[in-house]
């Protein structure tokens, strides 16, 4: 399982080095093919809230007005029984335990 992820944060590595962002052509990209979560809705519909409930952690910023600025790729590793970290693709190999540090991140970026 530890190949298949470092195999697909490779490829998101250069897709997104390439400019390949899934965008809409006539023929299919790699990005496209990448497995991923997207959560579509209005603003302040829930789109936090459903993100944090499948991953079962709170860990997006919370605000008054537009919060989230920009798609990001987060992914989320579990590694054992109450061991987990996230890591953010414009920060690889650095891994946050603490999920406080991770809303900090994206608020910050």
């Amino acid at each position: 399982m530890e190949n298949l992820i470092s195999l697909v944060n490779k490829l998101q590595r250069a897709c997104t080095a390439l400019g390949d962002h899934g965008e809409e052509s006539a023929l299919p990209t790699l990005w496209d093919s990448l497995p991923a979560i997207a959560v579509v809705g209005g603003q302040s519909s829930g789109k936090s809230s459903v993100l944090e409930s499948i991953v079962g952690k709170d860990f997006l910023p919370r605000g008054s007005g537009i919060v989230t600025r920009r798609p990001l790729v987060l992914q989320l590793h579990k590694i054992g029984e109450g061991r987990e970290y996230a890591e953010f693709l414009h920060q690889p190999r650095k891994r946050f335990t603490d999920f406080a540090l991770v809303r900090k991140e994206i608020s910050d970026e």
